[in-house]
Order: C-alpha cells, then sequence, then structure tokens
C-alpha cells in the first residue's frame, strides 16, 4: 500500500512527511509553527539551525506532553464525576425498591 507523503518547507528546506492520521493542511500549518519558532529563537540570538530545530523539537514535545497530561487529568475527573452519578444513581433506585 503506498504511502501518502506530503511536501512541506521549513526554512527553505523542503521535507517530506508521511501524513500519519494528518493532512497536508495540518502538515503545513505545523510546518509552519516550527519555523516561527525556530525564527523566534533566531531573533533571540540563537544561529545554530540544527539547534534551533533541537530546541524548537523538544518545545513541541512538551507541549504535547503537557497537552496529553492535562486531558488526562480532565479524563479522571470526568470519570470520578461519572462515578458518583452511578453511586447516586444506585443509591436512589435502592430507596425507591424498598
Amino acid at each position: 500500500m503506498p504511502k501518502d507523503i506530503v511536501q512541506v518547507e521549513i526554512k527553505r528546506i523542503p521535507l517530506d512527511i508521511e501524513a500519519a492520521g494528518l493532512g497536508m493542511v495540518e502538515l503545513a500549518d505545523l510546518a509552519a509553527s516550527v519555523e516561527k519558532y525556530m525564527l523566534q529563537l533566531q531573533e533571540e540570538g540563537e544561529v545554530d539551525t540544527l539547534k534551533q530545530a533541537l530546541l524548537a523539537a523538544l518545545h513541541f514535545a512538551a507541549l504535547s506532553y503537557l497537552q496529553g497530561q492535562n486531558e488526562g487529568g480532565k479524563r479522571k475527573e470526568e470519570e470520578s464525576r461519572v462515578d458518583d452519578l452511578i453511586l447516586k444513581l444506585k443509591s436512589a433506585l435502592d430507596t425507591t425498591h424498598k
């Protein structure tokens, strides 16, 4: 099965990316975000593009990690609320059947 390859460009460097669950628009948007962050690093004085790329990768990995942590916390909170509702419903059913 042929893989979907999307070409994006970051700092005038073309990259062929396997589109694993993302469309061309999403990948182009992500590439633009990476380039924007790398340009911010360059303005702060970091000119080494490899170091910029590594700092950008770490930055976006940290954002993704934190988002996953926050979603996990929200999911646990929602599960706790559902468990509380189940207990209340069981209690209400038990009192009406007695």
